[in-house]
């Protein structure tokens, strides 16, 4: 007989075992911490300001005979105004997770999720749009079906053109004596954020930015994740696309990010970007996609 009770500190080497299971179903070799995975399911009480669209969160554990079957967790938002509109008053099933032949479990975290909402007169019930605590990893990825089919029966539905796409791979090689496209070129760390904004500049003029996360460890506190990158953002003026700018720019970075260890990288795209060209470009730098995820889930009003 499969039960529902709150998230104790027994469960929580089980939790472990149950979230890095579908995790490594996501980016291989990534896993987290057992304190990482019991700090997330705390409110941040020692720094409210993280914290404050959420009211409540509440972790609801599926047991029988012992073992953990499954997991939710639950948050309640605020109706504060700092609150983004579409989530003041709402609740969200954040994350789900069990293992794939217990369908079972599957179904009674979701009743009980939403007795737990009911009881707090929430104006909209989402699902999966936050994520596990880890960097870039967000919604269900497609190699949790199990999950998909689990919302799906519960009356979730994706939202519209929110497929994203996470590419990876290691870094892409760098020829010194390789000249930039247009003579004149120039590579600047951004003063403002040194190491991790990079400026492409032609005769004192920015054409164009890249953004680099160096650290998905967080200093240390996912060691699985060290060596790990993502490209977060490259913008280039739209009159100087089509000319290998971006592809240069990201070239020209690799030394600094070998510097401080770095050997993977990891891009979250939008499926609209990867079709306008995105996928393209980081399949040139030799980056393949991962793993495709579908964020964001609403079971409406």
């Amino acid at each position: 007989m499969v039960s529902v009770e709150p998230h104790r500190d027994l469960h929580l080497e089980q939790l472990q075992r149950l979230v890095n299971c579908h995790l490594a179903g996501v980016v291989p070799g990534w896993q987290l911490p057992r304190g990482i995975i019991a700090g997330s399911l705390r409110p941040m009480n020692a720094d409210p300001e993280l914290d404050l669209w959420v009211a409540e969160r509440h972790t609801l554990c599926a047991v029988e005979e012992g073992r953990l079957l499954g997991a939710a967790h639950v948050l309640r938002y605020t109706s504060r105004a700092g609150v983004g509109a579409g989530y003041r008053g709402a609740a969200e099933l954040a994350w789900l997770l069990f293992w794939p032949q217990a369908d079972t479990a599957a179904q009674v975290l979701v009743d009980s999720a939403r007795e737990l909402v009911a009881g707090w007169g929430a104006t909209r019930l989402y699902a999966c749009d936050t994520s596990l605590p880890v960097p870039v990893v967000s919604g269900v990825p497609e190699s949790w079906p199990h999950v998909s089919a689990a919302l799906t029966r519960a009356g979730f539905e994706p939202m519209v053109s929110d497929e994203h796409v996470l590419y990876g791979g290691r870094l892409p090689e760098v020829d010194a004596t390789r000249c930039p496209p247009v003579p004149g070129l120039e590579v600047r760390s951004a003063s403002d954020e040194p190491g991790q904004r990079f400026l492409a500049e032609f005769r004192g003029t920015e054409i164009g930015f890249l953004e680099w996360s160096p650290d998905l460890s967080c200093g240390g506190s996912l060691p699985a994740l060290s060596g790990w990158a993502e490209l977060c953002a490259l913008r280039i003026r739209e009159d100087w696309r089509g000319r290998g700018v971006g592809e240069w720019l990201v070239r020209r970075t690799v030394p600094f990010l070998r510097m401080v260890g770095v050997s993977r990288v990891v891009v979250a795209l939008a499926a609209r970007q990867e079709e306008a060209g995105a996928g393209r470009f980081c399949r040139r730098l030799g980056w393949e996609p991962v793993v495709r995820l579908e964020q964001g889930w609403s079971a409406g009003p």
